[in-house]
């Protein structure tokens, strides 16, 4: 099976969890208003199934006038459902055979943490909503449930989106621009135009990057095992210089980064057995193969004495080289030297 096959089947099995009634053994069931997701979940079962009882789709509209088709061939019923605002379908296959071998695909994906990301896109479409109200600055995404669904749960934690419960919406919600741009990324609100674009839209609403209480620390912290600049730091995170400095600083107090300066620069790295210095630097320690005098290594780099002597004594801080009697050696040190 190819992976876009997978992840169809993926998408397919999210929107049928989100919508479907998994409990019954003879049929396979699934609601909704959208046509093109019931037109989805069609042609996915027929890929993967040869079946024998052809599906019915039965349409429920507040109006006899109301008739609406889905571009799929298969019997159509309709009923009259005063309650509804607008047409939704029920999509339904009955064959005890085939239920028994959907239930063990579903269940060998829901055991599949590479399947989640298809699986969410599915459940949202099925059951997603998004609640954005410009004036108050309400961001929601939201995902009904009747009650707390463990799978769903698991698939949120396993990509790392923070979420609640409430009994009161019956419905999870998650908010908080960090956790929303998460499932921008992963695309969550493919599978339906409209939620999709009502989604984008209030993402697009934001102007400034709002992290939670020590969200951005830990974020630097983590970004820090490569060396990088606070300037580097501050366009990545879209901070000020000055605000990301007194981060890493406080950091730096806590034994947790080192910073090295390099020409004009300081570059901020996570504390390990690393060191960072300039190209200069290197040609020093280079010429440290074999013992010299502070004047030799001057005549080697064509500069004075002073600044040769300056170098050597920055790298002896570093405890890459050391002096012996007017003799300057590279250290036997462990660390890995990053040169800048």
């Amino acid at each position: 099976m190819n992976k876009n096959r997978e992840k169809e089947i993926a998408q397919a099995v999210g929107l049928w969890l989100a919508e479907g009634d998994n409990k019954t053994k003879s049929e396979i069931t699934i609601t909704n208003n959208s046509s093109n997701l019931i037109i989805f979940f069609h042609s996915i079962i027929t890929k993967i199934f040869n079946l024998k009882n052809l599906p019915r789709v039965y349409v429920y509209s507040s109006s006899k006038n109301e008739k609406p088709t889905l571009d799929i061939s298969v019997a159509h019923k309709f009923y009259l459902d005063k309650r509804s605002k607008t047409p939704y379908f029920i999509y339904r296959i009955a064959d005890v055979e085939l239920v028994k071998k959907w239930h063990k695909m579903v269940e060998t994906l829901k055991q599949s943490p590479k399947f989640y990301i298809y699986t969410l896109q599915g459940f949202f479409a099925g059951e997603g909503n998004v609640k954005f109200i410009p004036k108050s600055k309400t961001r929601i995404l939201r995902i009904s449930q009747g009650k707390p669904n463990i799978f769903l749960e698991e698939v949120l934690n396993y990509l790392d989106i923070f979420f609640k419960y409430s009994l009161e919406e019956r419905s999870y919600l998650i908010s908080r621009r960090y956790n929303l741009d998460k499932l921008l990324k992963i695309d969550i609100a493919i599978l339906h135009k409209t939620k999709n674009k009502k989604f984008k839209r209030m993402m697009e609403s934001y102007k400034q990057y709002h992290y939670p209480k020590k969200f951005l620390k830990k974020e630097l912290y983590d970004s820090l095992l490569s060396p990088h600049t606070s300037l580097e730091l501050a366009k990545k995170f879209n901070r000020s210089q000055s605000r990301i400095t007194r981060i890493l600083v406080l950091l730096k107090k806590e034994r947790k980064v080192n910073n090295f300066r390099v020409g004009s620069k300081d570059y901020w790295i996570q504390q390990s057995k690393k060191i960072i210095i300039s190209k200069r630097k290197r040609e020093i320690l280079d010429l440290l193969n074999s013992p010299k005098k502070t004047v030799e290594v001057a005549s080697k780099l064509n500069v004075d004495w002073k600044t040769a002597h300056k170098r050597l004594n920055e790298l002896k801080r570093l405890n890459l080289v050391k002096q012996t009697d007017n003799l300057w050696y590279e250290s036997q040190n462990k660390k890995e030297v990053i040169t800048f």
